[in-house]
C-alpha cells in the first residue's frame, strides 16, 4: 500500500507540477518571435491555459519569479516527433518514456508525422488532456499513407484514400504523412486533406521505381517535403540516399529546385543532424550531454551495445556534409525552414545515438554550425513550425489567446545555441513542470522490456 501511495504522489508531483488558472510569470527575459530577440519580461499572464493581456478583471493572481539569467522561449514544436519503436521485427508507439522526454526538453507540441498505433497515440493524447499524464500536445498525422503503414492497400482506390482522409481529418488530425506513395495516390492525397485544410508532408524519393520526387510533389501542391530537396539532381535511376551521395552541394542546377520552393511556398524539414547521429559524426553537436544510455531498458541497452555499424551507417555519414551545404544555400537563397527530430528508436537498424525530446537541441546546433545565425533557428523551431503546420493562431509566440506553451532555460542562446540544452522548467497549457522531475520518471522506461 505503501508503494502504490509513494506512487501516486510522484505521479501527481510530475503531472500536476503547478497550476493556477491565474498566473503571472515575471523576471528573466522572453523571446520576442517578431524581432528575434530577447527582451525584458514585463510579465506573462497565462489565464485558463491561454496567455492573456494583463488586462483581465483578475485579483488574485499567482506570481513566479524568474532570474535575471532565465531565458524565455516560446513551446518549441517539432515538426517530425517519432514515438516509434520497434525490435525484432515489431514496431509500436512508445506511450511510457517518450512523452516525458519530449515535454522535459521544452517540445510542448510535437507531430509524430506518421503513426504506428494510431488509436493508441489518440488516447495518449487523451490522457495527457484530462491531466492524467505528463506529455507534449500530440498534433496528430493519424496512419501513414504510403507503405510506411502496416495497413497500407498497395491497390487501394482513389475514393479510399478520400475516405482515409476524411475519417482521420473528422477526428482531429492536423496534418498527414506520405511515405511510399506513389504519384496518383499522392495527388489524391494532396487534394482531399486540402479540402479540409489540413497540410501534407512527405518523405519522398528520386522518382526511383515509381517512388515520388519532391519536385513532382511541389507541382501536386505538396506543403512539407522532408529529407531530400529533390529535383533533377536527384537521379531518378537510383534511391535517393544513393543520389544525394553524389550531389554536388554547388551545382548551379540546385538553384531550380530551391526557387521552385521558395515560389510555392514550400517548407523543408532537413532532418540535417540525424544524418550525423546515424554517421557517427564527430562533431560537438552530437555530444552526449544527457547520458542518455540511462533512459534506457535493460533490453534496449543491451541491444544497443552489441549493435555492429552497418553500411547505411557509412552511407550517413557519406550524405551528412552534403546536406549540410544544401541546407545552407537554401537558406541564404530565403527557403522556408521547419524543424524535426525524426529519432524513432530503431533497435533492428540503429540510427546513432540520440533519442528524439534531447534531439531538438542537437539539430538546433547542427543548423547553427553551418552558419543559420541562433535568432534565426529559434524562430524556425516556434513560429516558423506553427506557420508550417497551420497553427499560428494558437503556437509559436508568446501572445495573448494562444496556448500558454512555454520554456525557459539558463543563459541568453543567442550567445551560445547550447543553452537550449539547459531547460528546467516546461509550462504546457498553464501547467509549469519541472524538467528534471519529468527526466527521473521517464529513466530506465525507454525501449522494450524482458
Amino acid at each position: 500500500m505503501n508503494k502504490l501511495f509513494i506512487a501516486f504522489f510522484l505521479f501527481l508531483l510530475i503531472s500536476h507540477s503547478a497550476f493556477s488558472q491565474s498566473q503571472i510569470i515575471t523576471g528573466g527575459w522572453v523571446f520576442d518571435t517578431e524581432s528575434k530577440s530577447f527582451k525584458k519580461n514585463q510579465g506573462i499572464y497565462m489565464i485558463n491555459g491561454l496567455f492573456g493581456t494583463g488586462n483581465e478583471n483578475i485579483t488574485n493572481w499567482q506570481v513566479r519569479n524568474l532570474k535575471d539569467d532565465d531565458y524565455i522561449l516560446p513551446g518549441f514544436i517539432d515538426l517530425h516527433a517519432h514515438y516509434r519503436i520497434s525490435h525484432e521485427g515489431k514496431a509500436f508507439d512508445d506511450t511510457v518514456a517518450m512523452p516525458k522526454i519530449f515535454l522535459a526538453n521544452g517540445i510542448t507540441s510535437t507531430f509524430p508525422a506518421g503513426e504506428i498505433e494510431p488509436d493508441k497515440m489518440w488516447a495518449l493524447q487523451e490522457a495527457i488532456d484530462r491531466g492524467q499524464r505528463p506529455g507534449p500536445r500530440i498534433l496528430h498525422s493519424g496512419p501513414y499513407f504510403g507503405t510506411a503503414a502496416p495497413d497500407w492497400d498497395q491497390e487501394i482506390t482513389e475514393d479510399q484514400i478520400r475516405q482515409r482522409v476524411d475519417e482521420w481529418a473528422k477526428r482531429g488530425a492536423y496534418g498527414f504523412k506520405a511515405k511510399g506513395i506513389t504519384a496518383d495516390q499522392l495527388r489524391v492525397l494532396i487534394d482531399q486533406a486540402h479540402k479540409h485544410d489540413l497540410t501534407v508532408t512527405g518523405h519522398l524519393n528520386s522518382g526511383y521505381r515509381n517512388s515520388v520526387n519532391p519536385q513532382e510533389a511541389i507541382e501536386m501542391g505538396i506543403d512539407r517535403v522532408e529529407h531530400f530537396l529533390g529535383g533533377r539532381l536527384l537521379a531518378d535511376s537510383i534511391d535517393a540516399y544513393q543520389s544525394l551521395k553524389q550531389l554536388d552541394p554547388a551545382d548551379p542546377r540546385l538553384d531550380e529546385i530551391i526557387q521552385l520552393y521558395i515560389d510555392h511556398g514550400v517548407y523543408f524539414d532537413a532532418t540535417l543532424a540525424t544524418y550525423g547521429a546515424i554517421g557517427g559524426v564527430d562533431s560537438p553537436v552530437f555530444f552526449d550531454f544527457a547520458f542518455e544510455e540511462l533512459y534506457y531498458t535493460p533490453l534496449a541497452d543491451r541491444v544497443i551495445k552489441a549493435n555492429e555499424p552497418s553500411a547505411f551507417n557509412e552511407l550517413c555519414a557519406q550524405i551528412y556534409p552534403v546536406k549540410q551545404k544544401v541546407l545552407k544555400r537554401y537558406y541564404d537563397a530565403g527557403g522556408l525552414i521547419t524543424v524535426g527530430t525524426d529519432r524513432p528508436f530503431l533497435l533492428d537498424n540503429y540510427l546513432g545515438a540520440g533519442i528524439g525530446g534531447f534531439f531538438i537541441h542537437r539539430e538546433l546546433a547542427a543548423m547553427v554550425e553551418i552558419g543559420i545565425p541562433a535568432a534565426d533557428v529559434l524562430y524556425f523551431v516556434t513560429q516558423q513550425n506553427a506557420e508550417a503546420l497551420g497553427i499560428a493562431d494558437k503556437a509559436g509566440s508568446i501572445s495573448p489567446g494562444k496556448w500558454a506553451d512555454f520554456l525557459v532555460i539558463k543563459g541568453n542562446p543567442l550567445e551560445d545555441i547550447t543553452r537550449t540544452r539547459s531547460v528546467h522548467t516546461v509550462v504546457r497549457g498553464g501547467i509549469i513542470y519541472d524538467s528534471q522531475s519529468l527526466k527521473n520518471a521517464a529513466k530506465g522506461k525507454l525501449g522494450p522490456v524482458e
